[in-house]
């Protein structure tokens, strides 16, 4: 009875806390005074089980928000009387919410439903633990001393008294559950999903950590009698691999990778025989058991394949590495034989076989510091031989090959389907191109790292779109990347959202109705005062078109004052969302220059989409010395020309970060970040000021994403399509 308390108390005490509270830290209190349990453990634990949990209401609340807070506590009687007191006196609410009964749930959920910051949660949620969690322990202990002359005298009712608390916890948390069953079905399937890598990670320190504690001289007994010793012995580094293929294959669990489900399902099987036969472990082989039967149940939802190219050389490089290894382990043990105590019918060849290449505790003993080391070195030689495989074999799909959908798909759906401005760069030849919903639709998006990027919205009718980000979303998913959507139209993020993705506002498009554009009244004032000042100073805008006839003196100035703007701005050529400078590519579209007679100041380029009906803005460039006013000069004389040519509408492309909101989730605040970072190279926010000059009509532009945790990983894939050099171009050219 005794051995079975101080071996599954602290465990069974966590999970009581966390969903009831009183009741478990109580009796947990009143063992510590019978010496079952150690009290000081007692209330750490009970601590970090009573924080976890409000930790988690409050996680729940703050990534669903005010609607789902309302939908959850919306008809509790008094749920408008906390909302108002919450909002005047959060924190001395959240200090006492322990104490709060029938209010437990809902104070942590409004703090994150209505925004506290996440430290200030975790501060004062620890504070209040304490508060509630040292005195309730303390009142145990006091009960268990009180009654300690009682109980003396009914020990031998111990068995029968346990089993009626035990049937009494059970009675009250049945009808508690009954009274709050609703809850569960807050708890969506997805938040498991999201949670069991993690778990499964957590499963892979404990392996670790089981391989490398010893066992003490009385398991090493009573697992005698199960196992033979040599057998428990040598379990060792098994565990220890275990562990560290639970951790590799984390992150890939999350990806759904296939081959991470294969590795995951057996490292799992392993731990729950390895747990048993390490110290009777059952509660580690309780939860290895349970994360197993997560995984088999869910077996469908792994499907992503790993990098075909990468298996294949890791295939290669198992040969190579193993040949390697044992042939070190070979040479370096025969050379050092006499150094070494030999087991029975043990040698050199079997020994760098079983401790270079398999999974073996080696069977011989050191006799000399060098010796122990050339040993030690083999085994790390056979296990960064073995980590270094699993990473192969994990990788996502990497594009070897372009995936191009043929050019003349590419090109008539574009024709039919580009109804946004961002569709003339989707079918540039730097992004792949899948084709959807029956070939009829396009997205074209681009890879860096696991993270895939779709350029704007699918190019495909209205009421396709959902079928076509459905395919790219499970063609992503097949391949193990995270799909994303980058500066999508605002008119279809609810078909977005219906698919379970989220979104973040980081831009806004200045688009212009050509058929009423002009520079007469008011709203046009300033931009007209700087055309009128350029062109006091014999400016004036012409179109050149290098099909009819290329001019090398025009070509050789466009060369020269693209180089000085790019150097300026330090990021090189952007690309994705941007056009790229070559004189090629001015071939075939609409190109203005601002000229003083035969010196070019500064030139635009714009591209036709929507059936030729529509021009975006692309490259705008322009010399370092050039006058003021020299570029609204260029722009609005160009606008008049396309104008006068037929176009309606001409967009000025994006302005990042314009006109959005203040980001409120610390995700959100990082990606912010990153664009605000990249402002000090690009210039966005004199970008915005500029083009807020011709008062445009803007709209909003996303991104689209699976859920947060992505956000960092989709934030640095940007930079790095954004810029050639990454991050540290962002870093280091500062």
């Amino acid at each position: 009875m005794e051995q079975l308390l101080i071996k599954y108390g602290y465990f069974v005490l966590f999970l009581g806390v966390a969903v009831e509270g009183e009741g478990f830290l109580l009796a947990a209190s009143f063992l510590a005074h019978r010496g079952y349990l150690y009290l000081p453990v007692v209330m750490l634990v009970a601590l970090a089980a009573n924080c976890a949990a409000d930790q988690i209401y409050y996680l729940m609340a703050r990534a669903r928000g005010r609607p789902w807070l309302e939908g959850r506590f919306g008809k509790h009687p008094r749920y408008q009387n906390t909302v108002s007191l919450m909002s005047r006196h959060a924190n001395w609410l959240l200090l006492v919410s322990r104490f709060a009964f029938g209010f437990r749930i809902i104070i942590p959920a409004a703090c994150g439903a209505l925004g506290m910051l996440p430290m200030r949660f975790s501060i004062l949620n620890l504070f209040a633990g304490l508060i509630w969690t040292v005195p309730t322990a303390l009142l145990g202990f006091y009960f268990g001393q009180v009654a300690e002359p009682a109980l003396a005298s009914a020990r031998h009712y111990e068995w029968s008294l346990l089993l009626l608390f035990l049937l009494a916890v059970v009675a009250i948390l049945v009808a508690r559950h009954w009274r709050r069953a609703e809850w569960v079905e807050d708890l969506r399937l997805a938040d498991l999903h999201r949670l069991v890598p993690l778990l499964i990670g957590l499963m892979g320190i404990i392996n670790l950590i089981s391989a490398i504690l010893p066992r003490s001289r009385g398991t090493f007994h009573a697992m005698h009698a199960w196992l033979p010793l040599e057998v428990t012995q040598r379990s060792r580094p098994l565990m220890l691999m275990a562990g560290l293929a639970l951790l590799q294959v984390t992150r890939n669990l999350a990806r759904r990778k296939e081959l991470a489900w294969y590795v995951a399902t057996i490292a799992l099987a392993v731990s729950l025989l390895l747990h048993i036969a390490h110290a009777f472990d059952l509660h580690h082989s309780l939860v290895a058991g349970l994360l197993l039967s997560y995984l088999i149940y869910f077996r469908k939802r792994f499907y992503a394949r790993s990098d075909p190219a990468s298996i294949h050389f890791g295939l290669q490089m198992a040969v190579i590495l193993s040949s390697v290894v044992f042939l070190y382990g070979y040479v370096g043990l025969h050379h050092l034989e006499t150094s070494f105590t030999w087991g029975a019918r043990n040698n050199p060849l079997k020994e760098a076989f079983n401790s270079g290449i398999l999974i073996r505790e080696p069977n011989l003993n050191p006799n000399s510091a060098h010796a122990a080391r050339f040993l030690g070195s083999l085994q790390i030689a056979g296990w960064l031989a073995r980590l270094y495989l699993l990473v192969l074999f994990l990788r996502p799909v990497i594009l070897r090959r372009r995936m191009e959908a043929p050019n003349k798909a590419i090109q008539s759906i574009f024709e039919k389907q580009s109804r946004q401005s961002l569709s003339v760069f989707a079918v540039q030849s730097d992004k792949h191109h899948l084709l959807v919903t029956g070939g009829k639709g396009l997205v074209a998006y681009a890879i860096r790292g696991s993270v895939a990027l779709a350029c704007g919205d699918p190019l495909v009718s209205e009421e396709a779109m959902e079928n076509a980000i459905r395919e790219y979303v499970a063609f992503c998913r097949r391949n193990g990347w995270t799909p994303c959507f980058y500066e999508t139209a605002e008119q279809y993020l609810l078909v977005y959202q219906q698919l379970g993705l989220k979104s973040l506002k980081i831009a806004e498009e200045a688009l212009l109705n050509l058929k009423e554009f002009s520079l007469s009244g008011g709203k046009r004032a300033n931009l007209r005062a700087m055309v009128n000042k350029a062109a006091k100073l014999g400016m004036q805008v012409r179109r050149y078109d290098r099909r009819l006839q290329a001019d090398p003196s025009v070509d050789e100035q466009l060369e020269a004052i693209s180089q000085e703007w790019l150097s300026e701005k330090r990021l090189g050529e952007m690309g994705f969302t941007l056009g790229r400078f070559s004189l090629e590519a001015l071939v075939g579209m609409p190109v203005f220059l601002a000229r003083v007679g035969d010196r070019v100041e500064a030139f635009c380029t714009w591209r036709p989409y929507r059936s030729g009906t529509a021009v975006v803005l692309d490259l705008m460039r322009k010399r370092k010395e050039a006058a003021a006013g020299t570029m609204d000069l260029l722009l609005a004389h160009s606008l008049l020309q396309l104008q006068a040519a037929g176009f309606a509408e001409a967009s000025l492309a994006n302005a990042p970060l314009a006109n959005v909101s203040e980001p409120h989730d610390p995700l959100d605040r990082g990606v912010a970040l990153l664009f605000e970072n990249m402002n000090s190279f690009y210039g966005y926010k004199n970008l915005f000021q500029f083009k807020k000059k011709f008062a445009p009509r803007w709209e909003g532009r996303f991104l689209i994403y699976p859920q947060g945790a992505d956000l960092p990983r989709v934030a640095y894939a940007l930079t790095r399509l954004h810029t050639s050099g990454g991050l540290l171009q962002l870093l280091f050219r500062r």
